[in-house]
């Protein structure tokens, strides 16, 4: 190559790298900044998958330097991807301890935390921030709270009070500090500090509104009001103060107003406030509006996944299964792998009655994302819908685990131990945040328990107390119940009606009417006032339902079979009526009619645990152990833990394969160590093995805690086998007295 042709090359390439604005001459740092300045716009843009690549990029040219990993941690939080949020901060802080963005983040995320460990770790990490920056009034703040959850409220409020001496205008300070004074049931001290804040800033619109917000939650919505709008007078634009507006208008019952300042508020640029009139119109009936507005703010912007979520559930909500069935599958058919779409369409499949399906499109969306709390609160609730308790709770409680604020888990899963186990839903609800705690979901199930566990006194106290704030029919159905256990019964009745007349179909109302009757002895009465309550009513399911089940404890079985069949009528995939006719054709001989119905919800259903146990307890009656073996085993296909299924099936398979049997048996007996009948089995299991020492100690031990004619029977029978016959015919000549047919029924002993 010539000495012209390098000049001439060298020229091309001072000349392109002027161009490029010199890129592969930059420094590291040089290319880091750049990474961090884009990053940094597409945060401020609200594209945080992109700014995380930015900064990622950053991390590659910079690994040992802290603040792409910061500016990181700070994406991903802002996406709401918390661990990997949490993990980048914590880096950060690694390389560069002194990195006080870092460490602060990292505080204010800690003082979240109910751990005593995690609180006095945010407290040592606060404490160093300020002693390199004594005036850092975020940290000043963030510890304070810190030290209030560790129980030093003292030091939390003079930490507060000190740096409103040093820096009054702190609105951050005095918010804190007025939270804790309303914590400690001071709202004088709570309104003083808010409105020195705002006689200091009387120009800041978020001093303004804080007030404001202060007297929403104390229930003066005129006063918040006059507050919200001095905010608005500052800053038009105030979207909170808006918001606020429409809530003291709301709480006025001035509806128009609130809906013309929830336009105002859809016209601010933020992604949060664009549905906001939407909402308003669907939260008060208007939902055909409501969806217009769905739809138009979806096509707006096509890729906003909360966007179409909203418009599938309105089409939901309106009985429109179709239309949301389509845009879901056009959603998945484009991207596979939208686990907002496949939870919606698992929500959908089940209330089509389509259980496996909405299992199959959650398992898929847990294969993507395991630890998706949302998905295991969908997945319990397709195995409530199929009678899986067990697996329902267990996913309730994943759930919870991965997200311990997901506030319907905590209520779903206190509500499925409220009956039999009270004190298990009391402790779930007790366990909540502290800031849960005063949610009227909360309030309602936590009652519920506490009258559960009979403490009335509590459940009453609270009640009232709920109950100042309005009486919505929860807390009215409540009301009542508490009434019919203090035997006020036309007070009882006074609260159901009032629920009815809210919702004339709430079956729990219609049933109080007739508890309230029937504890009065007034059975004719309960009946007509049912009779009038359906009637109202004609088309609701649930009250058919509730009147056939009335009818049937009244004997009379025509007229319940007329209400369960009304209630097929109106809701034709009603499973809990075909299983009520089936039950009245067993009470009525017709024993294939009954066969026929239980075998058609299983088609319907597979998994439907109660029509295959029934079917199973007909094949026994009728002799036919091989076709209740076959329902028991489909049972345990769905269940595995059920109790029933697998006591009868070890005690069906005791002569034709009893190592299959004993091995039933022991699982049903680690579930429930303390139950007769599976105890009885077990001894059963044993006799057939022709081990009488061990079958002797369960039956011993079934008849111990729940003698019956028919386990003495069996244990006489097993002192018989064993030699002491002096006690064998004593045992069995009592069984056999009080059941002379157990001789010909108890085969094989």
């Amino acid at each position: 190559m010539t000495d012209n042709s390098r000049a001439f090359l060298c020229a091309v390439g001072v000349l392109t790298v002027g161009i490029l604005g010199g890129g592969c001459t930059r420094s590291p740092q040089a290319r880091e900044a750049q990474y961090l300045k884009r990053g940094a716009a597409l945060v401020a843009k609200k594209d945080y998958g992109r700014a995380v690549l930015e900064f990622r990029n950053a991390i590659t040219v910079m690994p040992k330097a802290a603040e792409p990993y910061y500016q990181l941690g700070l994406a991903y939080l802002a996406s709401g991807n918390h661990s990997n949020g949490i993990l980048a901060l914590r880096r950060a802080a690694e390389l560069d301890p002194k990195h006080a963005g870092a460490q602060l983040k990292l505080a204010e995320l800690m003082t979240t935390s109910r751990n005593e460990d995690v609180l006095r770790d945010a407290a040592v990490r606060l404490e160093s921030i300020l002693a390199e920056s004594p005036d850092n009034m975020e940290a000043s703040d963030t510890l304070a709270l810190a030290e209030w959850r560790l129980g030093r409220v003292d030091d939390a409020n003079r930490r507060l009070m000190e740096a409103l001496q040093r820096f009054p205008a702190s609105l951050r300070s005095s918010i804190e500090l007025a939270t804790m004074k309303l914590k400690q049931n001071d709202l004088k001290g709570a309104e003083e500090v808010l409105k020195k804040a705002v006689s200091i800033a009387p120009q800041s619109s978020d001093a303004a509104g804080a007030l404001a917000e202060f007297y929403l939650m104390s229930n003066q919505p005129g006063q918040a009001e006059l507050e919200f709008r001095r905010a608005l007078t500052l800053d038009g634009k105030n979207g909170g103060a808006l918001m606020g507006l429409a809530v003291a208008q709301i709480s006025a019952n001035r509806m128009d107003q609130a809906e013309q300042t929830l336009r105002q508020v859809a016209e601010l640029p933020g992604k949060e406030y664009k549905p906001q009139h939407a909402l308003f119109l669907y939260r008060t009936g208007r939902q055909e509006e409501a969806l217009k507005e769905f739809e138009a703010l979806a096509k707006a912007n096509p890729e906003d996944r909360e966007g179409r979520t909203r418009v599938v559930s309105a089409y939901v909500a309106l009985g429109r299964l179709q239309q949301a069935q389509s845009l879901l599958a056009a959603t998945l058919k484009k991207n596979p792998k939208d686990v907002d779409a496949l939870l919606q369409a698992s929500e959908l499949n089940l209330r089509m009655g389509k259980p496996a399906e909405a299992q199959g499109d959650l398992q898929t969306v847990l294969h993507y994302t395991p630890t998706s709390a949302p998905a295991h609160l969908a997945l319990a609730e397709v195995y409530r819908f199929q009678g899986m308790t067990l697996h329902a709770r267990q996913e309730l409680n994943q759930a919870l685990h991965l997200d311990s604020k997901l506030l319907p888990a905590r209520v779903d899963l206190a509500r499925s131990y409220v009956v039999e186990d009270p004190k298990s839903a009391l402790q779930v609800l007790d366990d909540a945040p502290p800031q849960q705690k005063k949610i009227l979901a909360i309030i309602i199930e936590r009652n519920w328990a506490l009258m559960g566990l009979h403490y009335m006194k509590e459940a009453r106290a609270n009640l009232d107390e709920a109950l100042r704030f309005g009486r919505l029919p929860d807390l009215v159905l409540q009301d009542g119940v508490l009434r019919l256990i203090d035997k006020d019964y036309d007070g009882a009745r006074a609260a159901a009606n009032e629920v009815l007349s809210k919702n004339p179909e709430e079956v729990r109302a219609a049933r109080l009417i007739v508890d309230s009757y029937a504890a009065q002895k007034q059975l004719p009465r309960a009946g007509e006032r049912l009779l009038q309550i359906v009637a109202a009513r004609p088309n609701s399911a649930g009250l058919q339902y509730l009147l056939g089940q009335w009818l049937i404890g009244t004997g009379n079985l025509a007229e319940a079979r007329k209400a369960f069949e009304a209630a097929k009528g109106a809701k034709p995939k009603f499973l809990q009526a075909d299983f009520s006719l089936a039950e009245i054709d067993i009470q009525e001989n017709r024993t294939d009619s009954a066969r026929q119905r239980l075998n058609a919800i299983t088609v319907a259903d597979p998994r439907n645990i109660p029509a295959r146990l029934r079917l199973a307890s007909l094949e026994e009656n009728a002799g036919n152990q091989a076709g209740a073996a076959i329902q028991y085993r489909a049972v345990l296909d769905v269940d595995s833990s059920n109790l029933f299924a697998l006591n009868n099936l070890a005690y069906s398979l005791a002569v034709t394969d009893p190592d299959q049997a004993l091995s039933l048996a022991q699982r049903a007996t680690e579930l429930a160590p303390a139950n007769a009948s599976i105890q009885d089995t077990l001894g059963w299991v044993y006799y057939r093995k022709g081990i009488y020492n061990m079958a002797l100690r369960y039956l011993k031990e079934a008849v111990a805690k729940e003698s019956s004619p028919r386990r003495e029977y069996h244990l006489a029978i097993c002192h018989l086998k064993s030699g002491d016959k002096d006690l064998g015919q004593k045992l069995l000549q009592n069984a056999v007295r009080q059941d002379p047919k157990l001789p010909a029924t108890e085969h094989g002993w």
